[in-house]
């Protein structure tokens, strides 16, 4: 008899319910959010298939059920709108909703990386947290020569600048310097390894053929697409990304708004700063495509839709193997 186990995760801890193939309520139960309490609920369920969502917690669930040989299938948090709309909306429901699906063969299933791209995902994110935490001393430092009325001659945090500042002997900007060295210290490290992991790459490669991408932006673009083949076109590589326009349509009338803003905003912000770059740096197709269209819509407009025309060109070198032509 085959079993559908709906599983909702958190930090502390997990409900589970298992359903069999009439629908009928096996168990439902709440434990610890632990490899023991994952071991014991499933310690006497014969395999069959474990619906999560995705959530931040979900990665070591999914790794350590498909350990145990359960068919782990990792639902859609937005398009699981069965969960979203309960009109009791509690973590019991929240499982029973997901055994509910897996077991009609409705589950909407996100896309779940290969062991290395959710590594490379870690990795990316890790000194994108790093560079923002940097960022925030650098801001205390302005903060305090702001207070004080100083004025420093040069370009911020390079050179004659950075050598004033530590001749100035003010104490907290000292220990904010402390910290910003041993932060240069972890970042450099992590982009070391970035750059020698995108050098060994194909795909990387590839995308860092664009003018305006560097190995950090490449490799970005690179982690959040995966698989190129699960996508069946550039239309929607740029849906995934979220740049493409919002769509209205009443009474045979079809209107386009702005864009849906779907996926990882992060990424989407790395298209949009390469596309700032590219325009800027090169006299490609999309460059010209970016000059035409910012004359009749604006600046803010056309970037965005560079970002997407970009994301076109990114799927087609994938898809292709082939390096960025300028000349389209």
């Amino acid at each position: 008899m085959s079993v559908f186990t709906g599983l909702d995760v958190h930090k502390e801890y997990h409900h589970a319910t298992v359903m069999d193939e009439d629908g009928e309520i096996l168990r439902q139960r709440r434990f610890p959010n632990s490899l023991e309490g994952i071991k014991s609920f499933f310690s006497d369920i014969k395999g069959g298939e474990v619906a999560l969502e995705a959530s931040q917690f979900w990665e070591p669930v999914y790794d350590e059920l498909e350990e145990m040989d359960f068919e782990a299938k990792l639902a859609h948090p937005r398009k699981t709108r069965v969960i979203a709309d309960e009109k009791i909306k509690t973590d019991v429901r929240a499982s029973e909703a997901l055994a509910q699906l897996l077991r009609m063969d409705w589950l909407p299933e996100a896309y779940v990386p290969p062991a290395n791209i959710r590594g490379l995902r870690e990795l990316l994110r890790r000194r994108v947290s790093l560079v923002e935490s940097r960022t925030k001393y650098k801001n205390k430092i302005q903060a305090e020569l702001t207070k004080r009325r100083i004025k420093l001659d040069g370009t911020p945090w390079h050179g004659p600048w950075l050598k004033q500042l530590q001749e100035l002997g003010i104490e907290p900007v000292e220990d904010y310097m402390v910290i910003i060295r041993s932060l240069n210290d972890r970042i450099g490290k992590i982009e070391r390894e970035i750059k020698e992991r995108a050098e060994e790459t194909k795909e990387a490669m590839l995308i860092r053929s664009i003018t305006g991408f560097n190995y950090f932006s490449a490799m970005t673009v690179y982690a959040s697409i995966g698989e190129i083949d699960r996508f069946p076109g550039p239309k929607q590589l740029s849906s995934y990304f979220g740049v493409i326009p919002s769509t209205e349509q009443s009474g045979g009338r079809k209107k386009h708004g702005p864009i849906t803003k779907e996926g990882d905003r992060y990424v989407r912000r790395v298209l949009i700063q390469c596309a700032w770059s590219h325009v800027s740096n090169s006299d490609s197709y999309i460059t010209g495509f970016f000059e035409r269209l910012k004359r009749r819509k604006g600046n803010s407009v056309a970037i965005v839709a560079t970002a997407r025309k970009l994301t076109e060109a990114i799927y087609w070198m994938l898809e292709r193997g082939e390096k960025f032509r300028p000349g389209g």
